[in-house]
């Protein structure tokens, strides 16, 4: 009798899980439930969409047609009320429940939403979903002025996409400076400086009191220091947590995320969780902020679906908790680089050119953290030094200073290619290195980056 897998959610630890099942066991019955319109798609592309870039079909990583061939049940729009570990079940708000062999938690995160006066009215949204996105898109005629409420990745995204619209962004700055539970100072300003250089209005000291609204419309964000700042638009970059609900409320363990091992198994027989949702039961305390990163929830959907077919598995180790670009300026946050300078931490941070901050995070003389801004070379390098605890001396050998005298092989300007694997849209910086390696976010595939002196592309690397 064939197994049933089914899993929670259809994003990249979902549909990444999905697909290595369905691989590994040509018999299997592979179903997978998700609440969101459309089939997989990158949320990192959305701010492409909005922007008109893409269109919705090219944002749509796989279509239903797609999943059918492959023999994989997709279940969209369908809300899962309930699970039941010890029949082996999940319920849904509509029609019977369903049996399962093994199950997979890939629900991802939630934004958190502040609760405020004027929540409700029309043009205020989360850029959440692509269907979020879509309504977003399609109201932008109408829209002159935006105020995006909280800081985060969210947030640098929308407003990079709708100043290319010819939006005016105001993006709310509640304290001092700019996202301090993620960035260090050095890093938060110039975060400020490449925004405002972009044409983004930051209005600091100005935390959301309430959005107000005329006709049932937003039409402006109240703010606390007093100020009422006129908008179309209000967006909330808000804060993200794991979507843990089903989880904790089926008794399953449950931390800041589901709680799983090294395997990705939960404490619910036949349960494992992967990607954001999941939390490792071994993983150190880093701080307020949950490390969410799509990279790794690709990672983990593979993993967890070969420890679902009983092989080993290698623990969870990636440890990137923010990637993303800022016009055009490589960010990230790995590990506890982003905890504030202590007593116990010693914190080096390397100003290596004009536009290249790099802060390392030690702790007992161990790698623990590190943030980079500027360009993103080093960040696979990084990541795997933190994940496995490298010392000083290891860490100065694999990542030593870039030469001072100016650097032929560097990229003069910003090209953007196609992946010869999986067709996902790359991006290649200037000042990156012709002949370096660039992986594929969306297939994982390491790339050689190639530049002729006039033109760039990608191409496999030759062994």
């Amino acid at each position: 009798m064939s197994t049933h897998f089914v899993i929670i959610g259809n994003g990249a630890a979902g549909y990444r899980a999905a697909k290595a099942l369905r691989r590994a066991d040509a018999d299997a019955q592979v179903s997978v439930f998700s609440d969101e319109r459309y089939p997989f798609y990158l949320r990192r592309q959305l701010g492409d969409f909005l922007t008109g870039s893409l269109s919705l079909e090219e944002v749509i990583f796989q279509s239903r047609n797609a999943y059918r061939r492959e023999r994989i049940d997709l279940f969209l729009m369908t809300r899962i009320t309930g699970l039941d570990p010890a029949g082996h079940t999940v319920a849904f708000a509509t029609g019977l429940p369903v049996r399962y062999d093994r199950l997979l938690l890939a629900t991802g995160t939630r934004a958190v939403v502040p609760s405020m006066p004027g929540r409700d009215l029309a043009g205020v949204a989360t850029f959440d979903t692509l269907t979020e996105a879509s309504a977003i898109r399609s109201s932008l005629r109408a829209v002159e002025r935006a105020v995006i409420l909280h800081e985060g990745v969210i947030g640098l995204s929308l407003a990079e996409s709708l100043l290319a619209r010819g939006v005016a962004v105001t993006q709310l700055v509640p304290g001092e400076r700019f996202w301090p539970d993620v960035l260090d100072e050095t890093a938060g300003r110039r975060v400020e400086t490449i925004l405002e250089d972009g044409g983004v209005r930051l209005a600091r000291g100005a935390a959301p009191r309430g959005v107000t609204g005329t006709a049932g419309r937003c039409a402006g964000v109240e703010t606390t220091d007093g100020r009422t700042l006129p908008a179309d638009l209000v967006a909330c970059g808000c804060r993200r947590r794991p979507a843990a609900d089903l989880a904790r409320e089926a008794g399953l363990e449950v931390g800041a995320g589901v709680r799983v091992d090294n395997a990705y198994r939960t404490s619910g027989p036949d349960i494992w969780a992967a990607g954001d949702a999941a939390e490792s039961a071994g993983a150190p305390e880093t701080g307020r902020t949950p490390a969410f990163c799509w990279q790794r929830a690709w990672v983990q959907g593979e993993r967890a679906a070969a420890s679902m077919l009983g092989r080993a598995v290698e623990p969870p180790s990636d440890a990137v908790r923010v990637r993303t670009t800022v016009f055009g300026h490589d960010l990230a946050v790995i590990g506890q680089g982003h905890l504030p300078d202590a007593d116990d931490l010693d914190v080096e941070a390397r100003h290596e050119a004009p536009d290249v901050y790099r802060r390392l995070v030690y702790r007992g003389g161990r790698l623990v953290g590190a943030l980079v801004l500027g360009t993103g070379e080093t960040v696979a390098e990084l990541n795997r030094l933190v994940a496995e605890g490298a010392d000083r001396d290891r860490v100065e050998a694999e990542l030593p200073p870039p030469a001072e005298s100016e650097e032929s092989d560097r990229i003069p300007s910003t090209f953007a290619r196609h992946c010869p694997i999986c067709a996902a849209e790359l991006v290649v910086h200037a000042g990156a290195r012709a002949g370096s390696r660039l992986r594929c976010q969306a297939c994982n595939t390491d790339l050689e980056v190639c530049w002729d002196g006039r033109r760039g592309w990608l191409e496999i690397p030759r062994p």
